[in-house]
C-alpha cells in the first residue's frame, strides 16, 4: 500500500466508526509518506477546508524536509488560507532563502507581495 491508499482507508474506517482503525492507519501512511505525498496530500485537505489539518501536515513535511522551497511555500499558502498573514510571509521568506531558482523566486515573490498587502491592512 501507499500513502493515498492508506489514507483513503483511514477516512472510511472513520466514517464507518473505526476511530482506532483509521488512527493507525494515518500513522503508517506517514511513516511511508514521501515529501510530495504530504505536500499533494495537503492541498487536498485545503480544498476541502481542513485548513488545520494540512498545516499539521505541512508542519510535519518542514521538519522532516528542512531545505525544500517547495514545502515552506506550501506551508505560506495554508498559512494565508487560515488568514495568518505574518505566518505566511514567514513561510514564504523561508522558502525564498531556500532556492536560487528563478522562476521559482518570481513565483514566491508574488505570493509574499500578496500576504503582506493583507497583513498591512
Amino acid at each position: 500500500m501507499d500513502f493515498i491508499d492508506l489514507r483513503t482507508r483511514a477516512e472510511l474506517l472513520e466514517i464507518c466508526g473505526d476511530s482506532e482503525g483509521a488512527e493507525r492507519l494515518r500513522n503508517l501512511s506517514l511513516e511511508i509518506a514521501r515529501e510530495v505525498d504530504l505536500t499533494v496530500y495537503a492541498y487536498q485537505l485545503l480544498w476541502r477546508n481542513k485548513v488545520d489539518d494540512a498545516i499539521e501536515l505541512l508542519e510535519r513535511n518542514g521538519s522532516a524536509h528542512p531545505d525544500s522551497w517547495n514545502v515552506r511555500h506550501s506551508l505560506g499558502e495554508a498559512y494565508e488560507a487560515l488568514g495568518d498573514y505574518a505566518s505566511a510571509a514567514m513561510n514564504f521568506r523561508k522558502a525564498q532563502a531556500l532556492t536560487d531558482d528563478v522562476s521559482s523566486i518570481a513565483h514566491i515573490e508574488q505570493s509574499l507581495r500578496r500576504v503582506i498587502q493583507f497583513e498591512a491592512a
